[in-house]
């Protein structure tokens, strides 16, 4: 199959994961667009509260794309952090109109960023990665959607090249996409261990990477690859964790720039994860952004982040 069939088969996939967003969602996406106005250019609903359903009272995860950063930040560090180093992450908490309070953590990145990110145009697996996943996306404008559906598209086709070489012979329909997942959270600082994470989100949705795997391997094996380029992307998957961690790293500090929810939040979500608790003292808690490095150190040392 071409390139231009296997993208246009994908993109159906994408298009079919398309449903209408949870009423929770819906409100904050309400809330986030009320909030930066006419900057947002469109948001893509993801994460658990999608895979797990509205009856699961998650954290809701959106990427806002915005115009430029400028538009939302002004001129200051806020936009030279987030144009070094996509995205920023904030947090809202609402209550909607049934009285539920809601919260959302979210990331603001640029369109340019994403498109060329997400597409597969960055070393660092972690937006094609993440996007390979099933997502909602929030867009009025049909060609701006129409853009978003075959960026998404290209994710997955992306994230099925950078795995495939480490496989051969007969492949389980979700083997790809749980083998890919697990090295892309072993880049990341993440609290919970990547094999049992990826094999998680893959059952989620089984007919559908079954179906993106019928897809990118239509024979339903891969050839042994050879030495070399197996050997490639082997070292590419190792340059991303060794670039990875300490990107987290950054991307934790300057988050304590914009994610407001309050220092609480934030060690009760590494702590249900990993099971590290951390003792913070009244001046952290009164000034957890200075207190950010060190707070970072301790949890590493502490073994939250594997």
């Amino acid at each position: 199959m071409t390139e231009a069939g296997t993208l246009a088969q994908v993109r159906q996939v994408i298009e079919e994961d398309q449903v209408a967003l949870p009423t929770p969602a819906q409100a904050m996406a309400g809330a986030i667009r009320t909030k930066h106005g006419p900057a947002v250019r469109a948001m893509i609903f993801y994460g658990s509260a999608l895979r797990e359903g509205e009856a699961a009272e998650k954290m809701l995860d959106f990427y806002v794309i915005v115009k430029n950063y400028r538009v939302v930040y002004g001129w200051g560090l806020k936009s030279l952090g987030a144009w070094l180093l996509p995205p920023n992450v904030h947090f809202m908490g609402i209550t909607d109109a049934r009285g539920a309070k809601l919260r959302s953590k979210y990331a603001v990145i640029s369109e340019a960023a994403f498109m060329r990110r997400a597409s597969g145009g960055s070393l660092e697996s972690m937006l094609w990665a993440r996007f390979s996943q099933p997502v909602v996306i929030v867009a009025e404008d049909p060609v701006l959607r129409a853009r978003l559906i075959e960026v998404l598209a290209r994710a997955c086709r992306h994230f099925a090249a950078q795995v495939t070489p480490l496989l051969n012979g007969p492949l389980a329909p979700g083997d790809i996409w749980q083998r890919g997942l697990h090295e892309s959270y072993r880049t990341e600082l993440r609290p919970e261990s990547s094999g049992p994470r990826a094999a998680e989100i893959v059952a989620r949705f089984p007919k559908r990477y079954a179906r993106l795997s019928q897809i990118v391997v239509p024979q339903g094996e891969l050839p042994d690859v050879g030495r070399l380029r197996r050997g490639v992307c082997r070292a590419k998957w190792a340059l991303r964790r060794i670039i990875g961690k300490p990107l987290g790293m950054l991307r934790v500090l300057k988050a304590a720039t914009t994610f407001d929810a309050g220092l609480d939040y934030i060690l009760e979500k590494v702590a249900s994860h990993s099971g590290v608790e951390l003792e913070v003292s009244a001046a952290e808690r009164r000034h957890p952004v200075l207190h950010a490095p060190k707070l970072a150190w301790r949890l590493w040392r502490a073994g939250a982040f594997r």
